[in-house]
């Protein structure tokens, strides 16, 4: 699934092929890719214009003026360019063209959708409507993070928790709590200040990374330009399991955590 970064450079890129340009075809492939319906779908976008984006946790916004675009690619959903227009189908399963260029498909949205809401509706949203702070918002501070971090829960499993950190996902968390020095397994009660602060900081700072080099590409995400991700060739112990760890040498193992598969190294992120 795309997390944090791979939504951000998609908005950014979205944001750079389309703002200021106005729909004059839309269509989705089926009722349920869209709650405005396959009729509605076009009847609230076409003669909109495209005024900006942005993100709310891993959900792309798309600002429309007197409507918003919701759009959540979920696991292996795409954006891309079309050389023209062609009729939505089960693999392009959403398509909106602008005047002049480009025409963009929303490919393989199966579990995902573009959803449109009046922009003053958007914050009830089901998934955004429970976001906690982004992690580069001013509400995203260490004292936040002590505070959530009281309870008795793995570190792992609250930072994957989208009600906590807005926008994190498998491959980064387990990229932030090697850097912090953290086990997945903590219990997060149990954590020294030290360590709040370090996860913090290595949050912001592997996150920012990841979006300079324009995410991370395993199977399916690209960017909206057709591009890989150049994050994948920095991952210190995501899929490493089995190679030697980049600091100490000791074997990244991989196991079972809140659920995901978790990649640590027994000797930089000791359990106590």
């Amino acid at each position: 699934m795309p997390e944090l970064p791979e939504v951000t450079v998609i908005s950014e890129d979205l944001r750079e092929l389309a703002v200021g340009k106005e729909v004059v075809r839309a269509g989705i492939f089926r009722d349920d890719v869209s709650n405005a319906g396959v009729a509605g779908f076009p009847a609230k976008l076409v003669g909109r214009t495209l005024e900006g984006t942005g993100r709310r946790g891993k959900i792309i916004t798309l600002d429309f003026g007197e409507v918003t675009g919701v759009v959540h690619l979920v696991i292996s959903g795409r954006v891309v360019q079309l050389p023209a227009w062609r009729e939505p189908d089960k693999t392009h399963t959403a398509i909106v063209e602008f005047e002049g260029g480009p025409v963009l498909a929303f490919k393989k949205l199966w579990l995902g959708y573009f959803d449109l809401y009046e922009p003053e509706r958007v914050g009830e949203h089901p998934l955004i409507s429970r976001l906690g702070p982004d992690p580069f918002s001013e509400d995203f501070t260490v004292e936040y993070l002590k505070n959530v971090f009281k309870r008795k829960a793995s570190i792992k499993g609250l930072l994957l928790d989208q009600s906590v950190v807005a926008g994190l996902g498998n491959i980064y968390v387990d990229e932030v709590l090697f850097a912090a020095g953290v086990h997945p397994i903590r219990k997060a009660n149990t954590l020294s200040s030290l360590e709040i602060e370090q996860i913090y900081s290595a949050t912001r700072g592997i996150l920012r990374e990841a979006i300079e080099l324009r995410g991370t590409t395993f199977d399916s995400y690209h960017d909206a330009f057709g591009e890989t991700g150049k994050y994948q060739h920095r991952l210190k112990v995501f899929t490493r399991a089995g190679e030697p760890c980049p600091v100490c040498g000791t074997e990244i193992r991989k196991s079972r955590v809140a659920g995901r598969g978790t990649h640590v190294c027994a000797t930089c992120q000791p359990v106590g």
